[in-house]
């Protein structure tokens, strides 16, 4: 029965790995979460917050967004901070002209002197700077039948794909992933005018407003990983830009050997499978269809 509380109902991720890789997966339990750090897109999540844009940019863009708000106030106004809510639930009510300007002056007021979390922008960027590298993500695919995964992270066919089981029981870290999404529009953190939507927010929806648009969004050339991802931090005595999380051994579901694995590197996942008790091993081979053909490994 699917629980209300997890925000999907898939039944398993998948995870495309290096030979190596896979034999420290199987050897210590444990998957790598990393920071973003070590991401191979640069324009994935941003190592710089509203790069590129000035405060001044910022406050100008808030200000129009205020007068918006001010001549065409929307019907609902929950996602507004208290403020500005408050002005804009006036307006509503039907005011004179004349007070309408006067409001369009405090609220140019209130755009001047409003700034995230009571910090500057370039303190919001020194915070988002030390906060990159204690971040950590952890990468699951939706399919362990994708040509450019198998390619790019599968070593070019000689690694393997994990299969990892969601266990209501083991309350799995699974349950947490999120699809990554690949917006075709800029996201608003990489604009003037989205900052000023964001600043018009409840500081707590800003807040995870800029952390899902930097976690969860990626440009369209990725959008055929259809990736999941699962966010945490580093613990206290981890050092480096990973953190390397114990997984329950009953939620590896089954290993897929690449297509051009080495006989060496086969045998050794296989004997380190054997120690995980609910696993099944499969072969990939390539057909004359080009599609992906699965076997059990006997």
């Amino acid at each position: 029965m699917p629980n209300p509380t997890r925000p999907h109902n898939k039944g398993c991720f998948f995870k495309y790995m290096s030979p190596n890789t896979a034999k420290a997966v199987l050897g210590n339990c444990t998957l790598r979460w990393s920071s973003p750090i070590l991401f191979n897109d640069p324009f994935d999540v941003p190592r710089e917050m509203s790069f590129g844009i000035t405060s001044e940019e910022i406050m100008e863009a808030l200000s129009v967004r205020m007068i918006q708000l001010i001549e065409s106030p929307p019907t609902h106004t929950d996602d507004l901070q208290p403020e500005v809510k408050l002005i804009v639930k006036t307006v509503k009510k039907g005011v004179p002209e004349r007070v309408k300007k006067e409001l369009i002056e405090g609220l140019k007021d209130v755009a001047t002197a409003h700034q995230p979390p009571g910090k500057s922008m370039d303190e919001l960027r020194a915070m988002w700077r030390m906060f990159i590298p204690d971040f950590r993500i952890l990468c699951l695919a939706e399919s362990p039948s994708h040509e450019a995964m198998w390619c790019h992270y599968g070593s070019q066919y000689t690694g393997a794909v994990f299969e990892f089981r969601c266990i209501e029981k083991l309350d799995s870290a699974w349950f947490m992933a999120k699809p990554v999404k690949y917006p075709a529009m800029e996201p608003d953190v990489y604009t003037a005018e989205g900052w000023a939507r964001i600043l018009t927010m409840p500081h707590e929806k800003a807040v995870r407003t800029i952390l899902d648009i930097s976690t969860y969004t990626e440009s369209q050339d990725w959008s055929y990983e259809k990736e999941w991802r699962i966010t945490s931090f580093k613990r206290p005595n981890d050092t480096g830009n990973f953190t390397d999380y114990k997984f329950h051994p009953e939620e590896l579901a089954a290993i897929y050997l690449g297509p051009m694995i080495t006989s060496e590197d086969s045998d050794k996942l296989c004997k380190l499978a054997q120690k995980y008790p609910k696993v099944s091993v499969w072969n990939v081979a390539i057909g004359m269809d080009r599609e992906f053909k699965f076997k059990k490994h006997s």
